[in-house]
């Protein structure tokens, strides 16, 4: 019966088990230190194939205007979408835990020796490397999911307001967000 219900809510996410589940998001939280999403799509699209690049970039496009982290927000809908609650508790303990227990350790060595510089430079270090795999999966996602030049407008839009004009997110996500629906909505199919 629960297969039957499952099944039914989300038909690709059917066959996934609970320990499947479980171990897919433990791996992802355990290898992305500095940035989840490119080690996500790894598992998720070319690993497992549970899902296609263009799946996977919408999935995350939705994520992202949720609050939270993005693929904390997507282990949560996998998980729901795989195995209902159950799954989706399951997706975000495997991606949380670990992580959860490396920055505690961090966090008291960070106490520690926050002010010594060889500290601070492999600090800076680290996060130029996170920055090099966002954008490159950024990237990846672009040359996959192929969107469409009105997409690709919007998407500008929101770089140049946000990230160059460094105007408030709040206030032009959903701006940005209400019109592209809009122009979809008018488009048609």
């Amino acid at each position: 019966m629960a297969t039957d219900a499952r099944a039914a809510r989300s038909p690709a996410f059917a066959s996934i088990g609970r320990g499947a589940l479980f171990f897919a998001f433990l791996k992802m939280g355990m290898l992305g230190f500095g940035g989840v999403l490119p080690w996500a799509r790894r598992v998720l699209v070319d690993e497992r194939k549970w899902m296609s690049d263009r799946e996977f970039a919408e999935l995350i496009g939705v994520c992202q205007i949720l609050p939270g982290p993005n693929v904390v927000n997507l282990a949560v809908i996998i998980g729901a979408r795989a195995q209902g609650a159950v799954g989706a508790l399951l997706a975000l303990g495997g991606i949380l835990i670990l992580p959860v227990c490396v920055l505690l350790v961090l966090a008291e060595f960070y106490a520690a020796f926050a002010h010594d510089p060889t500290v601070r430079r492999a600090i800076a270090g680290a996060s130029s490397a996170a920055a090099g795999l966002i954008l490159g999966t950024a990237l990846r996602l672009l040359l996959h999911a192929r969107p469409s030049a009105r997409g690709l407008a919007f998407g500008a839009v929101a770089l140049v307001t946000i990230g160059l004009m460094q105007w408030p997110l709040l206030w032009v996500l959903p701006v940005v967000i209400a019109a592209a629906l809009l122009w979809e909505w008018r488009a048609g199919p």
